[in-house]
């Protein structure tokens, strides 16, 4: 059917029929991906590419990507995943070569339809799918179920040595009944080959015996939901051949200890630096803490259940041994690592992982949760870079999250489930973060509670994601009522109340409200010296944040000096090389370079950046941040050609760590757009602006801050390209998006009337500019105080502007900027 298909130059799609009237039918293990594999491995074309598009398009695109850089397709420069495959669609479009495109495991048709290659005459495209639907015109679906009778017969004598052959209708043919009580499934007849060609002193009339065997436990326990309704054959076969690797296993246990593990985790990939690195291995098979250690040092040892008996003591060398007898006799795929540690994985099937589950035995599955958990928590990297282990970890806490609950809630939810939420904000995924917090809300409610300290703290998270995906209001609403609830339950001086103060004010001062954060600032740094010392990390960073909004909002006057005196601080009470020391530092830096000029400021950030890079490493995020204010000043006080340089750098290095679409990667680029129009070129401006302008907008969305920002930076250079109506008519756009997103006193609303008022004047309107910044020196006025640094300025261009309305200022002045 498939070479039928293939000649009528159809496209290929091979998936499972939803009745098939079997036994054992279901969405896995009829033979799709390894008909596929038949294909890609024979394939004579002068390209074939493998994928695979489980849970989404992200292994896609980077496959595409790497076969993109592999083959020099024009375009593709190795900088951008989905650009590069995007290059590569161009090529198979394009080319005169044959290629074969096999996608395995797609679970949504139409969520990787832009990436389906156009037909062509020596290109084709087979992918594995069990997902039923209408396929539109060029593709064909191929329904493939299990064996026949004939089909199980055959490949059992061909998989077992010695298996005697009688005719397809004789009762005496032993593979027939192993093949029907394995219901023709080819995973579990591949299960039963392997076990008699490893055990050729178990015949096949024993081996039959031992699977119908009435008395064989678990075979009534893998919950038959339509779904896996072959799960019970799966299931005794796996039992059986895990008993045959348990013959042979040099340490009595451990492979039952190691499955269980395993089978906690994604069936498509666990770490296997799980087995290797010292921290997690250390937790999977140290001994339990000690009862007097539970008492003296309860947070410390709370995370560490009692061990479990298989994987006590066990050293590395046998861990790995134990793996590769796993995978010998296919119950797990181990691919061990290379030179990263993390890029090892650890496979099993999803049904094989499902029957572990369920004959784990009840005492260890608390205890197992949660050394699982603690292992995959010592895993995970500092900061928001190495992405690609972190995808990995995430996958893992879900899936040990959805088969253990509510093993992870108990007596807390554990740390790992945050770890897994805050992952996906530092790697640019804010969205995403805010979603897993509203689930994990909804959990810890549920299984702890209103008032337990995860919940509240899961109600923290949530706020603060809230807000970086641009709902600042959601998120001071969120945190208002929080401080409630944490000063009711925990009391006004606890630890976590206070924080949450912290970060109220912080979101307030966000919103635009900083008169009001100011106060909680000021209230706050108060009562942490009272609660907590004056030397206290938390009151340390209370103090910075007073000091650096307070020179916002009431310029800069005694900023310089009180950054200087919290610098000694830090550096005192934690330690020069510490983060917050070189924040304090950072600011020092930056506020002098504001007050007292920009002597001597590229080389303190030169400082700044050796030491940070020194302590945290040069992809660390905080590295890359204090670089992209080392560029900005090296445009400020040497030119904007250096600027540019450097923030092209930053670029490239921001999308390598942390992605194309993280908001500092975007926000990098907004700041490659600035510099390019200071050198002198607003063209290169605009071009990049354009399309970051369409990347927020995709990434984040229309109606996030940074995605409006953008929008008036284009704006901006459109104005000083010399399109000063153009200018207008986009800050008018703008404008009143301002205004239905963050509302009509909010600083940026303000900022932006005063940017659109000023190419008003420029396109030749001076009388309607004049009556706009009068408008909006009443609202500023009004909203931030008369003598806001802000309203300054706008007076300041009001008196410019009426000025060249009134012709009562000299003809060639200058239009101040706003």
């Amino acid at each position: 059917m498939i070479e039928a298909a293939h000649e009528d130059g159809e496209d290929v799609v091979l998936a499972q029929p939803v009745e098939s009237g079997r036994v054992l039918v279901g969405e896995g293990g009829v033979g799709k991906s390894q008909m596929a594999a038949s294909y890609y491995l024979d394939s004579d074309a002068d390209l074939a590419v493998w994928t695979t598009a489980k849970g989404g398009t992200e292994q896609l695109i980077a496959d595409f990507a790497e076969a993109a850089a592999r083959i020099g397709a024009p375009g593709a420069n190795g900088e951008d995943d989905r650009h590069d495959a995007e290059a590569l669609l161009e090529w198979l479009q394009a080319t005169d070569r044959s290629w074969l495109l096999v996608i395995d495991d797609i679970q949504d048709l139409d969520q990787i339809l832009e990436w389906w290659p156009s037909p062509r005459p020596r290109g084709w495209v087979l992918a594995t799918t069990r997902q039923r639907k209408a396929l539109g015109a060029g593709r064909t679906r191929i329904d493939v179920d299990v064996f026949t009778e004939a089909e199980a017969q055959s490949y059992l004598h061909e998989r077992i040595p010695g298996l005697p052959r009688h005719s397809d209708s004789c009762d005496e043919c032993l593979a027939r009944p192993i093949a029907e009580l394995l219901g023709r499934l080819p995973l579990a007849l591949s299960h039963a080959a392997a076990y008699l060609d490893n055990n050729r002193d178990t015949t096949p009339a024993a081996y039959a015996r031992m699977l119908a065997e009435p008395g064989r436990p678990l075979a009534e326990t893998l919950p038959g939901d339509g779904a896996d309704g072959y799960a019970r054959a799966v299931h005794t076969t796996m039992l059986i051949n895990l008993t045959a690797v348990e013959t042979q296993e040099a340490r009595p246990g451990l492979a039952r200890a190691v499955m269980d593990t395993v089978a906690q985790l994604d069936p498509n990939g666990s770490p296997a630096a799980l087995w290797t690195d010292p921290t997690a291995l250390g937790i999977l098979t140290g001994p339990s803490p000690q009862w007097w250690q539970r008492l003296l040092l309860p947070r410390v040892f709370r995370d560490i259940p009692r061990a479990i008996t298989g994987l006590r003591g066990v050293p590395a060398d046998q861990i790995r041994a134990c793996l590769l007898l796993l995978d010998r006799y296919s119950l797990t795929t181990y691919q061990p690592s290379g030179k990263n540690a993390e890029t090892g994985l650890v496979r099993i099937h999803a049904l094989t992982a499902r029957a572990i589950r369920d004959t784990t035995l009840e005492k260890q599955r608390h205890p197992l949760a949660l050394r699982t958990a603690q292992a995959l928590f010592a895993l995970w990297p500092d900061g928001g870079h190495d992405m690609a282990l972190q995808q990995i970890l995430r996958a893992n806490t879900t899936a040990l999250h959805e088969v253990t609950t509510p093993a992870l809630f108990h007596p807390y939810a554990h740390a790992v489930l945050f770890r897994a939420g805050t992952s996906l904000g530092e790697t640019g995924q804010p969205a995403a973060a805010r979603d897993h917090f509203i689930k994990l809300s909804n959990a810890t409610t549920h299984h702890l509670g209103l008032d337990h300290l995860d919940t509240l703290t899961t109600r923290g998270n949530l706020a603060r994601w809230r807000g970086e995906t641009g709902e600042v209001d959601a998120a001071v609403e969120a945190y208002t009522a929080l401080v409630k609830d944490c000063t009711r339950v925990l009391g006004p001086d606890h630890p976590e109340t206070l924080t949450t103060r912290n970060n109220l004010a912080s979101w307030l001062a966000k919103s635009g409200n900083e008169v009001a954060a100011i106060e909680a600032f000021t209230t706050l740094v108060e009562e942490r010296i009272r609660v907590l010392g004056p030397d206290h990390p938390e009151t340390l960073t209370t103090r910075g944040n007073l000091i650096g909004w307070r020179a916002e909002v009431e310029g800069p006057a005694g900023t310089v000096e009180a950054f200087a005196e919290l610098v000694e601080d830090c550096t005192r009470v934690l330690g020069e090389d510490h983060p917050d020391t070189l924040n304090a530092r950072n600011n020092l830096v930056g506020w002098r370079a504001e007050v007292e000029g920009p002597a001597g400021t590229v080389e303190a950030f030169a400082e700044l950046v050796e030491d940070y890079t020194r302590v945290l490493g040069e992809d660390h995020p905080e590295t890359l941040n204090i670089r992209i204010y080392l560029a900005r000043w090296r445009g400020e006080v040497e030119d904007a050609a250096k600027a540019v340089s450097a923030f092209a750098k930053l670029v490239d290095d921001h999308t390598r760590v942390l992605g194309p679409d993280h908001l500092a990667t975007l926000a990098t680029r907004s700041n490659l757009s600035r510099w390019q129009g200071e050198e002198g070129n607003p063209a290169d401006a605009i071009e990049t602006c354009t399309a970051l302008v369409e990347d927020c907008t995709r990434a984040l969305g229309p109606d996030h801050p940074n995605t409006l920002l953008t929008r008036t930076n284009l704006a901006h250079w459109r104005g000083e390209a010399g399109d000063a109506e153009g200018a207008v008519e986009a800050y008018a756009a703008v404008l009143g998006d301002y205004i239905q997103v963050l509302g009509p006193d909010h600083p940026d609303t303000l900022a932006t009337r005063g940017n659109h008022a000023r190419w008003m004047a420029e396109a030749g309107d001076t009388a309607g500019a004049v009556e706009a910044l009068a408008a909006l020196v009443e609202d500023c006025t009004r909203v931030l105080g008369p003598d806001h640094p802000h309203t300054l300025i706008v007076k300041d261009n009001l008196v410019g502007w009426r000025g060249e309305a009134d012709e009562t200022s000299l003809a060639d002045r200058e239009a101040p900027s706003s």
